[in-house]
């Protein structure tokens, strides 16, 4: 198995306050894996640090075996993605914009029908010239999953990504990360909340206590991409 993402003896202190001592994890590819514990246990925190915006106090991340630090950022964002609880668009700019927005920064250009096909599959059919700002909080979300569909990234790093979304659209996010991850081998390291991701995950860490358990069979979601 190719081994996408690793971290070795991550320590990250909040000011002079321990938060995550000697962390160690491997993602693979097609591998997903809940991240769980109370809040306030360095879940967010951690997923910063994987995807290269924040540094530890010590230790090393390795993605597609390569060492983040001091290698050049705009390399890491080409095949990893950092999925915010909260999600960041350009509010007063078009739906379609905003995706062009996403792709172009990982340096993908697409045709405008690929965009409205993403649009489609996620609910947002005839919306795409309405602005973020007038999108609810869950349509938001599934803007953020349209992204996903067309950028293809190799690695996910989620951090609540069903925050806002009622129960169509966590299946819908569910459907999207399963056809990612058949398709393109995607990775996913995810912190949430929500059991039904954390069902779904192959394997769960709890961020409290390090513990990786890892599960005999994966609930599967059938693909309505």
């Amino acid at each position: 198995m190719n081994c996408y993402l690793s971290c070795d003896n991550l320590s990250l202190k909040v000011g002079y306050q321990p938060l995550i001592n000697l962390f160690s994890l491997n993602l693979y590819a097609s591998q997903s894996i809940a991240l769980i514990g109370s809040n306030g246990c360095g879940k967010t925190s951690l997923l910063k640090v994987l995807a290269g915006l924040s540094k530890p106090n010590s230790g090393k991340v390795h993605i597609l075996s390569k060492q983040l630090w001091p290698e050049n950022q705009s390399e890491r964002e080409n095949f990893c993605v950092f999925l915010s609880h909260i999600p960041g668009l350009l509010l007063d700019h078009n739906i379609i914009n905003n995706l062009k927005f996403y792709t172009q920064s990982f340096g993908i250009k697409l045709p405008d029908e690929s965009y409205l096909n993403a649009l489609n599959k996620v609910g947002l059919k005839d919306r795409e010239f309405q602005t973020a700002r007038s999108l609810s909080n869950g349509q938001k979300r599934r803007l953020t999953l349209a992204a996903l569909i067309l950028i293809k990234p190799n690695i996910i790093l989620a951090d609540e990504p069903t925050n806002g979304l009622d129960s169509d659209g966590i299946n819908l996010c569910l459907n999207i990360f399963e056809k990612l991850m058949n398709s393109n081998k995607t990775a996913l390291l995810i912190a949430t909340h929500e059991q039904k991701i954390i069902d779904w995950c192959q394997s769960k860490v709890n961020l409290e206590n390090f513990s990786l358990q890892n599960k005999k069979s994966k609930k599967t979601i059938k693909a309505l991409l």
